[in-house]
Protein backbone atom coordinates (compact mmCIF):
# COMPACT_ATOMS: atom_id res chain seq x y z
CA UNK A 1 0.00 0.00 0.00
CA UNK A 2 2.67 2.51 1.06
CA UNK A 3 4.84 1.61 -1.94
CA UNK A 4 1.91 2.27 -4.28
CA UNK A 5 1.37 5.70 -2.74
CA UNK A 6 5.08 6.46 -2.95
CA UNK A 7 5.12 5.41 -6.60
CA UNK A 8 2.26 7.79 -7.41
CA UNK A 9 3.76 10.71 -5.47
CA UNK A 10 7.13 10.31 -7.17
CA UNK A 11 5.62 9.98 -10.66
CA UNK A 12 5.80 13.38 -12.42
CA UNK A 13 2.98 12.51 -14.84
CA UNK A 14 0.65 11.72 -11.94
CA UNK A 15 1.67 14.91 -10.13
CA UNK A 16 1.07 16.96 -13.28
CA UNK A 17 -2.48 15.61 -13.59
CA UNK A 18 -3.19 15.85 -9.86
CA UNK A 19 -2.05 19.45 -9.47
CA UNK A 20 -3.75 20.45 -12.72
CA UNK A 21 -7.08 19.08 -11.53
CA UNK A 22 -6.63 20.56 -8.05
CA UNK A 23 -5.99 23.97 -9.62
CA UNK A 24 -9.24 23.69 -11.57
CA UNK A 25 -11.09 22.52 -8.45
CA UNK A 26 -9.93 25.47 -6.36
CA UNK A 27 -10.70 27.91 -9.16
CA UNK A 28 -14.28 26.63 -9.34
CA UNK A 29 -14.65 26.88 -5.55
CA UNK A 30 -13.70 30.56 -5.47
CA UNK A 31 -17.07 31.99 -6.56
CA UNK A 32 -19.30 29.62 -4.53
CA UNK A 33 -17.23 30.20 -1.42
CA UNK A 34 -17.73 33.95 -1.77
CA UNK A 35 -21.46 33.51 -2.37
CA UNK A 36 -22.15 30.98 0.37
CA UNK A 37 -19.85 32.50 2.96
CA UNK A 38 -20.43 36.18 2.16
CA UNK A 39 -21.64 36.85 5.71
CA UNK A 40 -18.40 35.54 7.16
CA UNK A 41 -14.98 36.98 6.48
CA UNK A 42 -14.85 37.16 2.67
CA UNK A 43 -11.32 38.44 2.48
CA UNK A 44 -9.99 35.48 4.45
CA UNK A 45 -12.05 33.09 2.35
CA UNK A 46 -10.81 34.65 -0.88
CA UNK A 47 -7.19 34.61 0.20
CA UNK A 48 -7.42 31.02 1.47
CA UNK A 49 -8.88 29.81 -1.81
CA UNK A 50 -6.37 31.86 -3.77
CA UNK A 51 -3.52 30.38 -1.73
CA UNK A 52 -4.72 26.90 -2.70
CA UNK A 53 -5.00 27.91 -6.36
CA UNK A 54 -1.55 29.47 -6.41
CA UNK A 55 0.06 26.55 -4.58
CA UNK A 56 -1.40 23.91 -6.85
CA UNK A 57 -0.77 25.97 -9.96
CA UNK A 58 2.90 26.32 -9.16
CA UNK A 59 3.18 22.65 -8.25
CA UNK A 60 1.47 21.73 -11.50
CA UNK A 61 3.93 23.87 -13.45
CA UNK A 62 6.86 22.22 -11.67
CA UNK A 63 5.41 18.78 -12.45
CA UNK A 64 5.13 19.71 -16.13
CA UNK A 65 8.85 20.55 -16.14
CA UNK A 66 9.64 17.19 -14.53
CA UNK A 67 7.64 15.41 -17.24
CA UNK A 68 9.60 17.21 -19.95
CA UNK A 69 12.90 16.33 -18.26
CA UNK A 70 11.90 12.66 -18.02
CA UNK A 71 11.04 12.61 -21.74
CA UNK A 72 14.39 14.18 -22.60
CA UNK A 73 16.38 11.73 -20.45
CA UNK A 74 14.52 8.59 -21.45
Amino acid sequence: MWNTITDYVSNPKFLKKFHGWMTILWMTLLIPSLIWWKESVPWVVTMSVWANIAGHWSSWQASRVEVKEDKREG
